[in-house]
């Protein structure tokens, strides 16, 4: 019984190690690219939205991108829209892509 807990135990401090190196190793490659100290992150965010125009489409879309990027620690300031596409489903109703980048 104490042996079964010994692995889980072991199992779960691997598991969060494994969960972290990603990110450390993220953190190194971006550091060594920089020519300054200080390490960036950067992620990309999208957001999609069907209503009645295009316009109102592509801005809630974008709102959606921007959110997703706040509940990440984004601020607005740090993220850049890449693009903004809508498209015609049907008569008055309108789909629409965005996508954001954001460094930190």
């Amino acid at each position: 019984m104490k042996s079964m807990l010994v692995r889980g135990g072991a199992a779960l401090v691997l598991a969060g190690l494994a969960v972290l190196a990603p990110t450390a190793a993220h953190a190194t490659t971006t550091a060594a690219a920089t020519t300054g100290a200080v390490a960036q992150e950067t992620q990309n965010f999208t957001g999609f939205a069907y209503e009645n125009s295009p316009k109102e489409a592509k801005r809630e879309a974008e709102t959606m991108a921007r959110q997703h990027a706040l509940l990440s620690g984004f601020l607005n300031e740090q993220c850049v829209l890449l693009y903004a596409n809508s498209y015609r489903l049907a008569p008055g109703y309108y789909g629409a892509n965005a996508a954001i980048s954001c460094t930190r």
